[in-house]
């Protein structure tokens, strides 16, 4: 049967585009998912590890390693690093260490983060482009992009100063290569010699960890460090390699899980369901155009177990091929976004496909397995052909069956408990509870589709059919074979159910969201001048500057101070950090008025007090106090109030501009304006906060999720569609004779494709409409169970999205009834009448 099998491939290769293209998305849907997590894991070591990435061993403080007798942990210290370097079997050696600072240059004030380097323990890990390595005290190196940023050169001085250091001018002698670190790379970066920086951050200042390079043999050096160590009684400072380094890091940045994968083979799952759908719909179809084949070859001697294996290995055929194919077209898909992600994001020029051998083995054994058991029940059928007998696929199981019962049943007790334990989980906030509702409320309903899905397209087909004959015929033709429309539309509802909860969910989580941070923060933008002088000449000229900008209303200035306590218990040096402010500029941009102090008055945000506290005395002075829940950094008195008040040191704190901005401005404005402010304020992006860039960060975050995750759902969607043009080929091939007939009563061959584009339309259009329902009530409740504990929910659907959902949905369901409706007016009706 292999030379049959292989004969039908070749003879009729066009009845297989369908099963191979479902079969090759949902493989390469899987494979993509695979490539990520390899590829994800090795753009992390590539990143993660730049400071370590050419060292052999690692030493770090590991809090996993600490004495479960309550011992106390410790930290490396630089000390450590010199006994280190004087070890036998260590090379060179250096600390990764930071510190932060303040560079200025003749055009503006930056935040830096400061590093020590040794020019003879290859530079701290860093890479050498231009210049030569500082050597002496007042000489620094600075990362490449930075430098261009600053627009500071090899030569060019700095005055560079830390929290605890004078500012001091330094000249720039080498540029080095910026790291590749996330957690560092958006800072400039700035080396210095090491006694340099020693004094520059401070005696008591910690390395994160001490790199080592072996002169001989890894092992033996690593176990010299452990006994170092030991000896030290640094019991938690582990000593790996720079590999094993890594991968510890990747863990803890992911939390020990592969979060990001588990998420993707999720709609990878999604994907095969739906592709195994098509393809068993798809050799429903093959089977049926076979019909007088396979009743020839049963009457020539073929045995049923022979037809069987005919037809599944026909599917094994497919499946590898198909499959292999899936695999090739992730590969170059990942290759080609890597290498886009190269030239149009120089940035993450680290970025790295990496793939592995069981990443690549086992989407094409799922593919495989999947398409032979998708097709084992045509198969079956086949098995089961008479001689002279023309095999018509059989119905799904009836209700009126044992089979069809039990479906039911089980259908009912699925849909009934879920929907209980997701309305449950719901009300109480419960998000766990309320996914395993979904998880068993879902197939549930599924499993009950044969129910309402015949009826409802049959239903509808009359309603919108009125006088028109093609309508007519097309509810009717729709539901001739029930259980073949449940499937098709099943395999739609699933991803158009996926696809409006997600947004849906999305929606709501950014309204709900947006509210709660508005209720939080009484301020739309705060501009902290933190590497500037507290200047209040200067910065009410910044205001104005800000007020003009479009899109801005009002803005006012603030001060910020630290106030002494006089409260009983505390210490004689503890204060209070405080926001001085204009109450009558405070006013005008603050968005709730009962947070703008009066004079001889407080207003608490910190929580410092027990509720219900009347006056505090603080600075010398008895003030008020006004109790709020609003987010703010500080607690809030008039300029007025500040002057009476004693504070720590008069000459500490900085000053900053509260913006209020029109309330129309969508988040993409949000961001320009954003930018507008950053750059009239010369400040770093991170110093402008407030609720409006709260809002406008969480929106783009939710909207670039529901951008990836509808992307991937409309896989799911695309492979149903294929499946709506398989069950009106196999409808066409059923009723040849009868449409035959009908052509030849006076139907013409518009009306006949008329028909089939409306039959197509009633079960894509059914379809979507009923998972747009299902999606919006799993939305609303998934999002109920999700955010409630955050306070008021404000639900949202977002009803054109969901409306071009709809459309898009019913356009691709007819246009997948274009090729059945051109085979079948194509056929003339003296032919399909004298068809058997």
């Amino acid at each position: 049967m292999l030379h049959v099998a292989l004969a039908n491939i070749k003879t009729y290769a066009r009845r297989y585009i369908a099963v191979i293209l479902a079969v090759a998305i949902g493989t390469a849907f899987l494979a993509a998912t695979l490539a990520v997590n390899t590829s994800t894991r090795a753009t992390l070591k590539n990143s993660l590890g730049d400071s370590y990435k050419n060292a052999d061993l690692v030493a770090f403080p590991d809090w996993s390693m600490a004495s479960s007798e309550g011992e106390e942990s410790k930290d490396l210290s630089m000390s450590n690093l010199d006994d280190v370097r004087k070890l036998n079997g260590v090379s060179t050696a250096y600390a990764i260490a930071y510190s932060a600072g303040e560079v200025h240059t003749a055009d503006n004030g930056y935040t830096v983060l400061t590093s020590p380097v040794s020019a003879e323990q290859n530079l701290g890990g860093m890479e050498l482009v231009e210049g030569r390595a500082p050597l002496r005290a007042n000489e620094v190196l600075i990362d490449d992009s930075h430098a261009k940023d600053m627009n500071v050169s090899v030569g060019d001085t700095i005055s560079l100063n830390s929290q605890d250091t004078a500012a001091k001018n330094y000249t720039v002698v080498g540029l080095q290569r910026s790291s590749t670190d996330p957690q560092i790379s958006g800072y400039a970066l700035l080396g210095m010699q090491e006694g340099a920086w020693t004094k520059f951050a401070g005696k008591d200042f910690v390395p994160s960890s001490i790199v080592v390079n072996a002169s001989g043999n890894i092992d033996a050096v690593q176990n010299e460090l452990k006994t170092y160590f030991t000896d030290q009684k640094l019991k938690n400072i582990s000593v790996l390699t720079a590999d094993e380094k890594v991968i510890k890091d990747v863990a803890a940045l992911t939390d020990g899980s592969d979060q990001l994968t588990m998420v993707l083979l999720v709609f990878a799952l999604i994907a095969l369901v739906v592709t195994g759908l098509v393809v068993v719909n798809t050799f429903n179809v093959v089977i049926a155009q076979r019909t007088r084949e396979l009743a020839l070859l049963r009457t020539l001697g073929a045995k049923r177990k022979q037809i069987r294996s005919s037809v599944l290995i026909e599917a094994l055929l497919i499946g590898i091929l198909a499959s292999v194919a899936g695999v090739a077209l992730a590969v170059g898909l990942m290759a080609g976004l890597i290498k886009l992600l190269h030239i149009y994001v120089p940035s993450m020029s680290y970025a790295t496909l990496a793939l592995s051998p069981i990443g690549l083995v086992i989407p094409v054994i799922v593919g495989i397995l999947m398409t032979v058991i998708a097709a084992s029940l045509p198969a079956r059928r086949a098995m089961k052909l008479a001689p002279l007998a023309a095999l018509r696929p059989f119905d799904s199981a009836s209700v009126k069956n044992r089979a069809g019962k039990l479906r039911i049943i089980f259908g009912l007790l699925l849909t009934l408990g879920g929907a209980a334990l997701l309305g449950y989980g719901a009300y109480k906030g419960e998000l766990p509870i309320a996914f395993v509702g979904g998880l068993f409320s879902f197939p549930g309903i599924l499993m009950l589709a044969s129910l309402f899905v015949p009826s409802s397209v049959y239903g509808i087909g009359k309603l919108v059919a009125g006088r028109s004959v093609a309508g007519k015929l097309a509810a009717l033709n729709a539901v001739r074979n029930p259980g073949r429309t449940t499937a098709t539309a099943t395999a739609l509802l699933i991803g158009v159910t996926l696809v409006s909860m997600i947004m849906v969910g999305g929606q709501t989580a950014k309204a709900t969201l947006n509210n709660s941070i508005a209720g939080e923060y009484p301020v739309d933008v705060t501009v902290s001048l933190f590497d500037q002088k507290a200047d209040p000449a200067k910065t009410e000229k910044l205001a104005k500057e800000i007020s003009n900008i479009q899109g801005v209303e009002q803005s006012t200035t603030f001060r910020s101070a630290t106030a002494v306590i006089d409260d009983p218990g505390s210490s004689e040096d503890a204060g209070l950090q405080l926001m001085a402010v204009d109450p009558q500029g405070f006013e005008k941009v603050a968005l709730d008025p009962s947070i703008v102090p009066a004079d001889g008055e407080v207003v608490m945000v910190s929580g410092y007090l027990k509720p219900g506290t009347k006056t505090m005395t603080l600075g010398g002075e008895t003030l008020k106090v006004k109790e709020s829940k609003a987010s703010l950094y500080t607690d809030i008195v008039t300029f007025d109030t500040l002057k009476t008040l004693k504070t720590v040191d008069a000459n500490s704190g900085f000053m900053g501009v509260l913006v209020k901005v029109d309330p129309k401005l969508d988040s993409a404005a949000i961001g320009k304006l954003v930018d507008q402010i950053v750059e009239t304020a010369g400040v770093e992006r991170y110093m402008v906060d407030g609720g409006v860039v709260q809002n406008a960060m969480f929106s783009q975050i939710i909207d670039v999720l529901l951008t990836i995750v509808s992307a991937l759902l409309a896989v799911a969607v695309l492979i149903a569609l294929i499946g709506v043009a398989n069950t009106l080929s196999l409808s066409v091939l059923e009723r040849t004779r009868e449409n035959s007939l009908l052509r030849a009563l006076g139907l013409k061959k518009k009306q006949l494709r008329a028909m089939l584009a409306q039959e197509a339309v009633l079960i894509g259009g059914v379809a979507a409409l009923l998972g747009l329902v299902l999606g919006v009530a799993y939305g609303l409740l998934g999002a109920q169970a999700t955010l409630s504990g955050m306070g008021d929910m404000s639900y949202d659907i977002p009803w054109l999205q969901l409306a071009i959902v709809l459309v898009v949905s019913i356009v691709a369901a007819l246009i997948a009834s274009i090729t059945p409706g051109r085979r079948a007016s194509k056929l003339s009706p003296v032919e399909g009448l004298a068809a058997e």
